[in-house]
């Protein structure tokens, strides 16, 4: 086959290798020569027709002209993963009985560990010293084995298996009938040849045709999008990973714009989905941007390997691209489904390719059948025989197929939960809804119950966050912000399918070759965790050397006194685990910068998650000198929020501005929109005070919560009102504008906590209304949430009294990660918002803040209650 491509397409460039700096280029004939020249020196040292010869090397042309030259031979290709150690590379070997290793210049030393008594060959991307020229040979025959793909890189139990001549034929022949590929194609091999999707995509099928394979010598996103644009790549095939990459760059741009562009965005994603439907695609039109990162000639993006989050799949259709979802194993010579060009099937598999036949069993297992099949397992009958039955191949994937013939993957078999309760669940489904989240960078999903007590089970996961993101949106809570992310999204999931514990890991998920999660690892890591967690648990040697250490010394009695009993250990979450807020991580830093006369720096204070991040930041902080210490040691909330300016303070002096005209406009226009889309009773107005200063404090059910509640104030205390508003939501011009025009200061509550409060503070100080919601976040059920002590320090520091207000009926309008009911958003829907404002409570001067909060957030609770009834 390759002959015959050499012959019809020999100057035309076969493979080019992008380098940092330069590209490497071959054509058909060069390759052609390269493995003619090796199969020659193979030949010259004694290698015969089914001989296996081990090949350990990285994506390039030597690679190929190696695979070339071990298959003109009629000897048998062994690729290796370039991520086996030592102790893997020589399991395999033997297991595969490689009589030979070619070794690339950069993996060396790992096979010379490995190969103590075997031959190796060292190739350098130079021509290998002349040897006699090869005599004619025999052709392989069709049924003559080809290659032997290991799939498992375990030392305990090799699996390889074995992919004959007329598998390898049988595969391109299909893939060719569904997708159509030309010497005008130029194919980017991302992949590693080691696997057999890769040697289809990468070599197979564009060896055949004469068309362009582009390899990397870096594997990154900022070179894959380079070669993308740079090398013209018209075809991509990759493992699901990298498309999610691709699909969170653009979301996020898309967050940065102002509401007008997300607004515009989202109709246009909205629109072309539907116009690809009918045949039309506007993609390379409405979203210039993104084709242009990708590549303006890219026409086909193949994914496989894993399973393709359908949610992401279709965003990226209606961004314009064209996705080919691939499905099959090592065992079927790579592809057995592929979805075609024209379908928008995102959430199927496709239908089987031409050859072959599938059937889902009684259990639901895939069963494949055709010439794709593998021979077997190498030297292993038992493990063959257990997989191959009565001439169907038993995938171990769970499945369905619909009345078109397409099939749906619901998970793998082995990795199926089955909970105590019975419910069986697909943790790939569960992971893909709560990735929705942009947030959630990586997720695992398992069943974990405590030790001994399996009726404990429950849906636990690991969550990586997206810390990109984070710092860029200055976010230093990040368990809070992913327990709402993650709350939010079970809402929209069955009680059974909804995860009930997880913890946060900041590094990567271990990963195979192919991407996939090596969810045996992440659960023992969880479970570790789990065990960490305990009172009892024994601490590791180097954890109790750092404990020993002065800075820690003298921090860990003062972090174990505000941890509320929780267990204190070096990787403990501060959040997680010792359950410390957004204040109370304040505080504990100023306790600790006090007590070891140091400062932290606000950009080292974001990163800072767990107890040991903690105390070697305030072991590496700077000295602070006389002034700052005096300052420490009275850096309390009496401290932080004393010797407010009279006038100003970072700015804020606007809020003291008479506003002649915005006030009265603006309270028309709430009145007016109030009496059009809501029937709200309002109960208690006379225990507002006659002046301010005071704190509103109502609980939060919705986005619409303090427009309705305004909308319902006198005038007297509207014209006061000033808000303290996330910054995210005013960015633009537009928004920020508004949020001036209605006496909101936009502050990051999060990750300028300090701010945040004093903005307060001053307009407090100068008799101005501040309403705050002190559950810092909206419900989602409606009920009541904890509340936070911002309030209670502000009151009780500023001399102010607290309004309790309870709100009940607006969630019903705009529900938490839902749309708005617009069934109810009218008078004569009959829905009734109820509202009570409750007798104003002043804080004692020496009560605790958290008790303050407590108290308040019951009364709220109370009143709430009373209008359920």
């Amino acid at each position: 086959m390759f002959a015959d491509t050499v012959a019809r397409f020999g100057e035309r460039t076969a493979v080019e290798i992008q380098r940092l700096a330069h590209v490497d280029a071959f054509t058909y004939s060069q390759l052609h020569d390269m493995a003619v020249i090796r199969a020659a020196w193979l030949h010259a040292n004694g290698i015969r027709s089914g001989d296996r010869i081990a090949i350990l090397g990285h994506n390039d042309a030597h690679w190929c002209a190696a695979y070339l030259a071990i298959l003109k031979l009629g000897a048998i290709a062994v690729p290796l993963d370039t991520n086996y150690s030592a102790e893997q590379v020589t399991t395999i070997v033997r297991d595969a009985g490689a009589s030979l290793v070619l070794v690339a210049d950069t993996l060396r030393s790992n096979a010379i560990d490995a190969a103590i008594e075997l031959k190796n060959l060292h190739f350098e991307p130079n021509p290998l010293e002349p040897v006699e020229p090869l005599e004619l040979l025999e052709p392989p025959r069709a049924e003559d084995a080809a290659v032997i793909l290991y799939t498992s890189g375990t030392t305990s139990d090799p699996k390889g298996v074995v992919l004959t001549h007329a598998n390898l034929l049988a595969e391109r022949d299909a893939a060719f009938a569904v997708v159509k590929v030309s010497e005008r194609d130029a194919v980017l091999g991302v992949l590693p040849l080691f696997h057999s999707l890769a040697q289809l995509a990468n070599l197979l099928l564009p060896f055949a045709v004469g068309a362009r394979v582009v390899y990397l010598e870096a594997i990154n996103s900022t070179e894959l999008l380079r070669a993308l644009s740079e090398r013209k790549i018209t075809i991509l095939a990759c493992v699901p990973q990298f498309f999610y990459l691709i699909h969170q760059r653009v979301l996020q741009q898309v967050q940065k714009s102002g509401m007008a562009t997300r607004l515009l965005f989202a109709v246009l994603l909205s629109l072309n989905f539907r116009l690809r439907r009918a045949g039309i695609n506007l993609g390379r039109v409405c979203f210039g941007k993104v084709h242009s990162m990708m590549g303006r000639e890219l026409r086909l993006l193949v994914t496989g390997g894993s399973k393709f989050d359908p949610s992401i799949g279709r965003d990226l259709y209606a961004l314009g691209f064209t996705i080919l979802q691939a499905y099959g194993l090592t065992e079927t010579s790579a592809a057995a489904t592929i979805s075609t060009p024209h379908e928008a099937h995102i959430d199927t598999v496709g239908r089987p390719l031409p050859g072959v036949t599938i059937q889902i069993d009684a259990s639901g297992e895939i069963l494949i059948r055709g010439p794709i099949v593998m021979q077997g397992y190498y030297n292993r009958p038992d493990a063959t025989a257990a997989v191959i039955k009565d001439g169907w191949l038993l995938t171990g994937d769970l499945g369905r197929v619909d009345a078109a013939g397409r099939i749906t993957i619901t998970g793998r078999k082995k990795e199926m939960i089955v909970l105590a309760s019975g419910k069986n669940i697909y943790p790939e489904e569960i992971e893909a809804h709560y990735r929705k989240s942009t947030f959630v960078k990586e997720i695992c999903v398992m069943g974990l119950a405590e030790t001994g007590r399996p009726m404990t089970e429950r849906l636990y996961a690991v969550v990586v966050p997206n810390m990109e993101l984070m710092r860029e949106r200055k976010i230093a809570n990040v368990g809070d912000l992913l327990r709402f992310e993650l709350e939010g999204l079970s809402h929209g999931l069955p009680a059974h399918k909804r995860v009930l514990g997880y913890h946060i890991a900041f590094e990567p998920l271990p990963r195979t070759t192919t991407q996939k999660i090596k969810r045996h690892e992440v659960e023992r890591l969880a479970r570790d965790r789990q065990a960490a967690e305990k009172q009892d648990a024994p601490l590791r040697e180097e954890d109790i050397a750092w404990l020993r250490e002065p800075h820690a010394a003298i921090a860990m009695p003062l972090i174990k006194a505000r941890a509320k009993g929780a267990r204190v250990w070096p990787d403990a979450n501060l959040e997680l685990d010792l359950g410390l807020d957004s204040m109370e991580r304040v505080e504990l830093l100023t306790e600790l910068e006090s007590a070891s006369a140091t400062k932290v720096s606000q950009q080292v204070a974001a990163e800072i998650f767990t107890v040991r991040q903690l105390v070697d930041a305030i072991g590496s902080g700077n000295a602070a000198g006389s002034g700052t210490q005096a300052e420490h040691l009275d850096a309390s909330w009496a401290g932080i929020l004393k010797d407010l300016p009279a006038t100003d303070d970072a700015g804020l002096g606007w809020l003291l501005r008479k506003r002649m005209l915005a006030a009265p406009v603006l309270f028309v226009i709430l009145r007016i929109a109030r009496v059009l889309f809501v029937r709200a009773r309002v109960n208690g107005l006379p225990r507002l005070p006659a002046s301010g200063p005071y704190i509103i404090t109502p609980n939060h059910q919705s986005y619409v919560d303090p427009f309705i509640l305004c909308s319902v104030l006198p005038y007297r205390v509207f014209k006061e009102l000033f808000f303290v508003g996330a910054v995210e939501y005013f960015e633009t011009p537009f928004t920020r504008w508004v949020a001036h025009t209605a006496n909101l200061v936009p502050v990051d509550p999060d990750a300028n906590l300090v701010p945040a409060m004093r903005a307060g503070a001053f307009g407090l100080a100068h008799g101005k209304i501040l309403m705050l919601f002190p559950e810092g976040e909206r419900s989602i059920d409606g009920t009541v949430k904890k509340f936070k002590k911002g309030a209670p320090i502000l009151a009780q520091h500023l001399g102010v009294p607290m309004v309790p207000v309870a709100l009940k009926g607006i969630h019903e309008l705009w529900p938490r990660n839902r749309p708005i009911n617009w069934k109810l958003v009218a008078p004569w829907s009959r829905h009734r918002v109820r509202i009570e404002i409750g007798e104003p409570v002043t804080p004692a001067v020496a009560s605790a803040y958290n008790e303050s909060a407590s108290r308040l957030r019951d009364r709220v609770n109370a009143m709430w209650e009373a209008l359920s009834s």
